[in-house]
């Protein structure tokens, strides 16, 4: 029984997150009702409706990115001190001894390989599930992660979301899942949480595999560092480096490219772990 109580904790995360994420659209729109209105006040010939009405407008042309950077340092500060505090985290970085050399070359081996392996993913989803893809695309290009990526919107998916996402599902709910589960039953469970919390099925399949090696990058590392590195990387390659690694359509590039992905990511995993026991050893 306590350990089901366990289990039922590693949601509480999640539905704080979503929960943060509503009330930060609700704060910043009911600040913006208030001034619009407020703008309109002494002019009786504009009705309410009007005024709703200029609102949505005003609102849908403005970036709404904005948001998205409030609700990421609302979580960072909140899961940050959960995970430190709960989870027994350190707050200050030692390069010497979160990125050593070995360690850091399996982090850099595994951004091209996941990259290569989620694109081959989405590619054979959207192949069977058409839909989801059309969905993805349009969900991308409403939040601003298109060729026009705003500056707001970098600073989100590459910096702020990283540490955010890690902090939330491999700093907090990884770490409430091994109470109850083995390691690997608590990494499929948070990685199963993190695709879903996306809330897009093409977007929850590749965030699930890669939510696996940023789950297996926390453990063997033992430290929340390595995967907001990983992490970083992983959404920079995405949001501003994959225009310049295309596949293409030829036979040998798509064969090519496919087992390049492997091998690196295999190989990626394989140096850092040999990294994270050498770490290990100097700290011993």
């Amino acid at each position: 029984m306590r350990k089901f109580g366990q289990f039922l904790f590693t949601l509480i995360p999640v539905l704080l997150a979503l929960a943060i994420q509503v009330g930060v659209v609700f704060f910043f729109y009911g600040i913006s009702f208030m001034l619009e209105f407020g703008w309109y006040a002494g002019s009786s010939s504009v009705t309410f409706s009007e005024i709703m009405t200029d609102l949505y407008n005003w609102e849908s042309l403005r970036d709404g990115s904005y948001l998205m950077v409030a609700y990421a340092v609302f979580c960072i500060a909140l899961f940050g001190l959960w995970y430190y505090i709960k989870y027994d985290g350190n707050y200050i970085v030692s390069l010497r001894t979160e990125f050593r050399p070995l360690l850091l070359f399996g982090i850099l081996m595994l951004v091209p390989g996941m990259q290569y392996l989620s694109t081959y993913i989405v590619n054979f989803t959207a192949a069977l599930f058409p839909d989801w893809l059309r969905a993805y695309e349009e969900l991308l290009e409403s939040a601003g992660l298109d060729d026009t990526l705003t500056f707001f919107m970098f600073c989100y998916s590459v910096l702020l979301a990283p540490v955010c996402e890690e902090l939330i599902f491999r700093g907090v709910t990884m770490r409430q899942a091994k109470k109850c589960f083995p390691f690997w039953a608590a990494n499929l469970w948070q990685a199963f949480l993190f695709g879903a919390f996306h809330m897009n099925m093409m977007q929850g399949v590749y965030a699930f595999s890669l939510g696996l090696i940023l789950g297996y990058v926390c453990e063997k590392s033992n430290s929340i560092y390595p995967p907001i590195l990983l992490h970083m990387l992983f959404n920079f390659w995405g949001a501003v480096l994959y225009r310049f690694f295309a596949i293409g359509d030829s036979s040998f590039s798509i064969i090519f490219w496919f087992l390049f992905g492997l091998a690196m990511t295999v190989g990626g995993l394989a140096v850092f772990r040999k990294g994270c026991q050498i770490t290990s050893q100097k700290r011993d």
